[in-house]
């Protein structure tokens, strides 16, 4: 090998460890300068500490069935209290009810299947701000003939 093209090769070696290298110190740099701030800043917080909590909020409440109750009805009568105003969605494999609670209690009959029922009642408010609220009941309907 010439000696001119042993002189190139080693230049070009370290010139292109050198490009390396300036290449991977200025990736960290641009990748810490593109992090996003998950917390928000101190003001944001100042914000929410001074907003007023509701404390005339009425949180869903299932007064009957109990959870675990046994039945020997092919429907049930479910009652309790909810946010006025709030959508409630009662859900179960026997089928589905959606209706807005027009004051604060609520009562609605819902059929159950034979054997174990598990019904499930969201109350979404109209207050976005709140999340939904949510409740599960095992219902066990048991056939007085059997």
């Amino acid at each position: 090998m010439k000696k001119e093209t042993l002189i190139a090769v080693i230049f070009g070696i370290a010139l292109g460890g050198a490009v390396a290298l300036f290449i991977l110190i200025k990736g960290k740099d641009f990748e810490l300068t593109k992090n996003k701030i998950i917390s928000p800043k101190d003001a944001g917080r100042q914000e929410a500490i001074d907003q007023p909590v509701r404390v005339d909020f009425q949180v869903l409440e299932i007064q009957s069935p109990l959870d675990g109750a046994i039945t020997d009805k092919k429907s049930i009568s479910i009652t309790g209290k909810v946010q006025k105003g709030s959508l409630l969605v009662i859900q179960s494999p026997v089928g589905d009810e959606v209706f807005v609670a027009d004051k604060n209690d609520f009562q609605f009959d819902f059929p159950v299947a034979l054997g174990e029922n598990v019904i499930k009642i969201v109350a979404y408010p109209q207050d976005k701000t709140i999340r939904p609220q949510e409740k599960d009941l095992k219902i066990y309907y048991l056939d007085s003939e059997l």
